[in-house]
């Protein structure tokens, strides 16, 4: 099985809200309401460093924690170009806390296309065209970046 991850609205646009999407044979879709954005930037900026890609992989965990399995194969979009390597990491960490023997191998970074599930799903909660399935609250994503 394979996830696909997308997002529209970039995390730094602290003005706009910011939509992670999954698509396999599920779809899920987890909001980061601006306000979030602005009140964590404001909380933790010069405090926490890489809160930009911490944020953006906070919501790709709440987006994948209770739908990936131990060797799914996951692909997100090159949404920040050469942070890979951060992305996955600060991922990884996040999801070990539930699933301890998760393989470093299974996440993966490619395009996402528009013809793609989670793209349709990202973009069309963005636009208002759809309810997401979770809204990311400050309190969440504290519980990630405090640990």
């Amino acid at each position: 099985m394979r996830i696909e991850v997308d997002q529209s609205g970039k995390i730094g646009q602290l003005n706009k809200d910011s939509v992670i999407g999954f698509s396999n044979k599920t779809q899920y879709s987890v909001l980061i309401p601006k306000e979030v954005k602005q009140e964590a930037f404001k909380l933790y900026k010069g405090k926490i460093k890489d809160l930009r890609y911490r944020l953006f992989c906070i919501g790709i965990y709440y987006c994948l924690k209770d739908y990936i399995k131990e060797k799914e194969l996951v692909t997100i979009c090159c949404e920040y170009q050469g942070k890979e390597n951060l992305i996955k990491s600060f991922l990884l960490n996040y999801l070990r806390k539930e699933y301890s023997a998760i393989d470093s191998k299974i996440i993966r970074f490619g395009r996402i296309g528009k013809e793609s599930n989670a793209h349709v799903v990202a973009i069309d909660v963005y636009r208002g065209n759809r309810r997401p399935n979770r809204i990311l609250s400050l309190n969440e994503a504290e519980k990630c970046l405090k640990k």
